[in-house]
């Protein structure tokens, strides 16, 4: 039987909904925000437990798309805490 290894038929099927999520993001198919409203996770329990349990990188990009959200994440920054630096 396929699901010998699986406890019950729910948790076959959590594992093969876990697994497409996880193999979506990678591919860039889905954000973290998307996978984790598809697991019924926070956005938080995505990046730390579901990804990270996984070994799975949540930064996805080319080194020119980070450069340009770093400069992006610094400059509201700036203007956030402009006032109180």
């Amino acid at each position: 039987e396929i699901c010998h290894c699986y406890q019950t038929i729910d948790i076959l099927k959590q594992t093969i909904c876990e697994d497409f999520v996880a193999s979506e993001y990678q591919k860039a198919n889905i954000s973290i925000r998307q996978g984790a409203k598809m697991l019924g996770l926070t956005y938080e329990e995505f990046m730390v437990d579901f990804l990270g349990n996984r070994q799975i990188s949540f930064i996805n990009g080319t080194p020119q798309e980070l450069e340009m959200e770093l400069q992006q994440e610094n400059a509201w920054l700036d203007k956030a805490l402009g006032n109180r630096i």
